[in-house]
């Protein structure tokens, strides 16, 4: 049987993220809709992460997102797209340290009811992050090897120039940790 221990000392190794944003309104009883996606590998990470019982804590944490993001249009019924490749990179200048509670649920099931550790940067540039949102995931040992996986939906809206716009932002977060030595 695995080991389904995570307690302990850990490295950061990297994140894995899939995000995509959907913003809707309506103009003239037109209905549109604008799809931001983006699949990305983080690189340069570094940073330690200390888990007890029920705390995960980050200290030194840094690392950088270079990727493209995908913009998507769509009008009315029409699925057919018609998609826009964008650069986007960040670069964390100084490394940062959190800390944040989480729930065991079973053997390998977690729930970060505030968010997780990673301050990932949103390619749509909305302010509320991963380290803002409720995320429940899935817990893999593998060996020396620890893979948390998260995922976050959120909702939201916003009015602008009397016109309301409609926001759904999902969220995968794979982060990579090896036991330290």
């Amino acid at each position: 049987m695995p080991d389904r221990e995570i307690t302990g000392e850990w490295i950061f190794m990297s994140n894995t993220v899939s995000t995509e944003t959907t913003t809707t309104y309506t103009i003239d009883s037109i209905v549109y809709r604008n799809k931001l996606t983006a699949d990305y590998i983080t690189y340069n990470n570094n940073g330690n992460v200390t888990i007890t019982e029920g705390s995960m804590k980050g200290t030194d944490l840094r690392f950088d997102v270079i990727t493209t993001a995908y913009f998507s249009f769509y009008v009315g019924d029409d699925n057919e797209e018609d998609s826009v490749e964008e650069p986007f990179s960040n670069y964390m200048d100084s490394a940062y340290g959190c800390q944040k509670i989480f729930q065991r649920i079973g053997e390998d099931s977690v729930y970060f009811p505030n968010g997780i550790i990673m301050q990932l940067p949103d390619i749509g540039g909305d302010k509320t992050t991963s380290m803002d949102l409720p995320q429940g995931g899935s817990i893999k040992r593998f060996d020396n090897s620890l893979l948390i996986t998260t995922t976050s939906m959120r909702d939201s809206s916003y009015e602008e120039d009397g016109m309301v716009y409609y926001i759904t932002k999902t969220e995968k977060v794979d982060m990579a940790f090896e036991r330290q030595r």
